[in-house]
């Protein structure tokens, strides 16, 4: 009975963590790197509007529109912002949207300035 109890618990100890990752994966696409992007057989570095389909667009859709629980990214909401609670919404989440800290401060830097842009 006990090794029964133990291997119960033992397999819902380890249901938790992937379930957490399957939500937090749910609604984003981790870039792995700072990587260049090949432009017309040139690599350059991500531009803001890059980094946006990348890591955003899945969610708050291509036209920073919304979808389902993700809001729109407009004027309003971004001048609702400061850059410092902006930049901490990007790199550490905030209710349903994951963090998103594997990007650099660079990659945030052009992302910030792309969604202050439009």
């Amino acid at each position: 009975m006990k090794r029964r109890r133990a291997s119960l618990l033992l397999g819902h100890a380890l249901l938790a963590p992937m379930a957490a990752l399957a939500v937090l994966g749910a609604c984003s696409t981790q870039p792995g790197s700072a990587a260049p992007v090949q432009q017309g057989g040139v690599a350059t570095q991500m531009t803001g509007a890059d980094q946006y389909l990348v890591s955003c667009a899945r969610c708050h859709g291509e036209d920073r529109l919304g979808k389902t629980d993700a809001p729109k990214l407009d004027a309003v909401r971004m001048g609702s912002l400061g850059d410092g609670p902006l930049r901490m919404v990007i790199q550490y989440g905030k209710g349903r949207m994951p963090a998103f800290g594997g990007l650099t401060p660079a990659q945030v830097d052009r992302l910030v300035e792309f969604l202050r842009a439009g």
